[in-house]
């Protein structure tokens, strides 16, 4: 307790000392002279961007738009420092409002002058504030009466898995789109193609909402599409399977040895049951025997079933005879 009351007593004398009369003229001169700078730097000349919203106005209930106007425009304003500074906290920027009727017509493209937009803003600042830049250079929009199609959506880019994983299937939320446009337009859009999607050692199933590639002066309802892709793990087996032979004259039989040859593949977790020796074929060419000088003849595999990889087999080459098949 003594000494703690010992600090406490130290910290009152610091304090006593500090807390005087030169101390007390010392700060009243800081803030007079913090706010004489202050009032000189506010009395100066700058220029600031500010971010202004934009809004579409009295549009028809049967009018689509089918490209829309920018969300906000960047207007650069030069002024004094108290006046840009009301911008901000005091006095706020008014949107810009673009009305349909003034520049709807018969194209379908409707383009806002800058110096419309431009007199529509000075008329609501002070009279010494500048438009010093305004931003898009463009202002447009697209739109028609209801004129649309629906068009099948396309995948883009690519999915890679895990070493011991593969991708099983790929869902979409929606096959196909509406699109909206000018007939001309509307004639060449065939498809609505999704963002592309890269992904590398993918080990679950995912899901991606992708939003379709836009295209100027059409619009896409829905706009965003899911995909979903299917994640299997990938597992190995063994099925075999029976040599079969092909274009061989109705005199002649194929005997080879062995009369079956596994067949080794990787294949989803998902479908190892259905996977069986009834889905692979492996045939022996009679033509290709004709050329062939020695006693064993290479096997080819000529159906592999989907969602099967690194497919071997063993053995690659058999022996084999052929036979004459007698008459009845």
């Amino acid at each position: 307790m003594d000494f703690l009351w010992i600090i406490g007593r130290f910290f009152k004398g610091c304090f006593s000392k500090i807390w005087n009369k030169q101390f007390l003229i010392f700060l009243f001169f800081l803030v007079l002279s913090t706010a004489f700078w202050l009032f000189q730097a506010l009395n100066e000349t700058y220029e600031r961007d500010y971010t202004v919203p934009i809004e579409l106005k009295n549009v028809p209930e049967n009018v689509v738009i089918t490209t829309e106007l920018p969300k906000t425009a960047q207007l650069r304003l030069r002024d004094k420092g108290v006046t840009l500074l009301n911008y901000v906290y005091g006095k706020r920027l008014r949107p810009i409002v673009i009305d349909y009727a003034n520049y709807a017509n018969t194209s379908g493209h409707a383009r806002i002058p800058v110096g419309d937009v431009t007199r529509q803003m000075a008329a609501t600042l002070e009279g010494s504030t500048q438009i010093v830049n305004f931003r898009p250079d463009t202002l447009e929009f697209f739109y028609n009466f209801g004129l649309c199609k629906r068009v099948p959506v396309r995948l883009q880019g690519k999915v890679k898995t895990g070493r011991i994983y593969h991708l099983s299937e790929t869902r979409l939320s929606v096959d196909s789109v509406t699109v909206y446009a000018a007939k001309a337009l509307l004639d060449t859009i065939t498809a609505a193609y999704l963002q592309p999607i890269y992904l590398r050692d993918v080990a679950d199933t995912t899901v991606i909402h992708s939003p379709v590639q836009p295209i100027r002066g059409a619009k896409f309802e829905p706009s965003t599409v899911g995909v979903t892709l299917f994640v299997d793990r990938l597992v190995e087996k063994t099925v075999q399977v029976p040599i079969q032979w092909v274009n061989f004259p109705a005199t002649k039989a194929l005997r080879t040895f062995p009369s079956k040859v596994n067949i080794t593949f990787q294949v989803g977790m998902g479908m190892y049951r259905s996977i069986t020796a009834d889905n692979f074929v492996i045939v022996v060419n009679y033509e290709d025997l004709l050329e062939n000088k020695s006693n064993k003849c290479h096997l080819s595999l000529k159906t592999v079933p989907p969602g099967v990889s690194h497919v071997r087999l063993n053995p690659t080459d058999v022996e084999y005879v052929i036979e004459e098949v007698p008459e009845d």
